[in-house]
């Protein structure tokens, strides 16, 4: 099944376009999986296997074949999964994004238990992401603590934090004041953590020091008018391949701080709409909607695969698919590369 994915030919746009305006040169791209529940996050492994985050069953895997795992036994309340990481065991952590929070392990077929070690108790607090480093550190982002979630799509809001389990079990809040944090990861060069911040419209990284304490923080870039960055991936030339929730757009961010937009899907009308409650801090989930009408179902992740990690596949939290992408520049290698088979292969 081919789509047709829209490439940006000008940047500025007025924001009077009409409803339907597109503007826009097209570019095929190809869709994979089918009957995927909120794909938000996407893994990619050298064999071929790509697995995504699923409402109901908490991860699958998409390739080569679909996993006939089966829904989640007890969910916990309110569960939402988002990022996802799987570990070298073959199980798989779960970020949930639900109010209530909280890191998740599947560890067979719609199984769910709680990830918590040496008595810690986790924070209830949205949970937007979940990375682990080459030498075992758990990454984590923790959303925001506004109750409802939606009084932080504010760019005046800034109440996430990141947090970090060690290979010891121990749990501890590394940075706070921010603004939305989504995904974090930790550079190739393992300098570095960055992060994006929805809506702050900008990419932050901190240096990462002795037991893993974050210091020095930076603004790598900000982004303008509708890009609110979600997830990103890094590739081999130390380009970040950032997706924007609403307008479905992915945008290359270099080294140097500088930007350029790849492709988008989004009616100009209604996006002009939701960048003016952006603006006018009247942003809500209605907005954010906005992109699940287009044909790429508001994109959220990015991960390279196939021959030479060429390949970029693409999660969404509105397609009951993922979107592949012939990518420019080979991605970096994942940790998770060349694991084995997972619990639901």
């Amino acid at each position: 099944m081919y789509l047709r994915l829209l490439v940006l030919s000008q940047i500025f746009r007025s924001s009077h376009a009409p409803m339907g305006a597109r503007m826009l040169t097209a570019l095929s791209t190809s869709s994979v999986g089918s009957g995927l529940n909120r794909p938000e996050s996407v893994l990619a492994l050298k064999d071929g296997r790509v697995y995504a985050s699923d409402k109901a069953k908490g991860v699958v895997r998409v390739l080569p074949e679909p996993s006939r795992n089966q829904d989640i036994e007890s969910p916990p309340p309110e569960f939402v999964p988002n990022g996802i990481s799987l570990l070298k065991d073959g199980t798989f952590l779960i970020a949930n994004v639900g109010p209530r929070g909280g890191l998740w392990r599947l560890v067979a077929p719609g199984e769910l238990v709680p990830f918590v070690k040496a008595g810690h108790a986790f924070p209830e607090t949205p949970l937007g992401f979940v990375n682990c480093d080459h030498i075992g550190r758990t990454w984590f982002a923790l959303t925001t603590t506004s109750k409802p979630r939606d009084k932080a799509f504010n760019k005046n809001v800034a109440d996430g934090a990141i947090g970090i389990i060690e290979p010891s079990g121990a749990i501890r809040i590394c940075a706070e004041g921010l603004s939305f944090p989504n995904e974090v990861r930790v550079h190739p060069g393992g300098k570095w953590l960055y992060v994006t911040e929805t809506f702050a419209r900008r990419m932050t990284r901190f240096e990462i020091g002795r037991d893993a304490k974050l210091s020095n923080r930076e603004t790598v870039c900000t982004f303008g008018t509708g890009i609110w960055p979600d997830g990103f991936e890094f590739d081999v030339q130390g380009n970040a391949w950032v997706t924007s929730v609403v307008s479905n757009r992915l945008v290359m961010v270099r080294p140097d701080g500088s930007t350029e937009i790849q492709f988008e899907d989004c009616d100009i009308g209604l996006l002009a709409k939701a960048e003016e409650n952006y603006q006018s801090g009247c942003m809500g989930w209605s907005d954010i909607a906005v992109g699940q009408s287009a044909q790429l179902g508001n994109i959220a992740s990015i991960a390279f695969g196939g021959p030479g990690r060429l390949q970029a596949y693409i999660g969404s939290m509105g397609r009951d698919s993922l979107t592949m992408w012939a990518a420019k520049v080979q991605g970096v290698e994942p940790v998770h590369w060349n694991f084995s088979h997972s619990v639901i292969d």
